[in-house]
């Protein structure tokens, strides 16, 4: 996993593609600014905002009404340049996260 250095410096003040890991659709667009708020635009076309932060080698987000308001906490594993897998805590997958549009680069997973 990615260590609390790492982790900040993939998400903070970037802009992240959201992946779903399975089929590598892409689901959502998201704006980590470095003041602590996060936009969400997702491929339906609905928007949300919300907050994020950093805890040790993890970091948690709280949408307004994405995954119904709650936070969710995360660990991330570099896949290649730029490319991250994100857990959730209890290891179950989430969004395959990347820097660029494309998952040009990605390691096998």
């Amino acid at each position: 996993m990615m260590n609390a250095d790492e982790v900040r410096l993939f998400l903070e003040g970037r802009t992240i593609y959201c992946f779903q890991p399975e089929t590598r659709a892409l689901v959502a667009v998201i704006d980590y600014q470095s003041d602590g708020r996060c936009a969400a635009r997702f491929s339906s076309g609905e928007e949300d905002t919300g907050v994020y932060g950093f805890d040790g080698e993890s970091y948690w987000t709280r949408y307004q009404t994405f995954r119904n308001g709650q936070t969710h906490a995360f660990h991330l594993r570099k896949l290649g340049s730029g490319i991250a897998q994100a857990y959730y805590t209890d290891g179950t997958k989430a969004f395959l996260q990347s820097q660029s549009a494309d998952l040009t680069g990605l390691a096998e997973t």
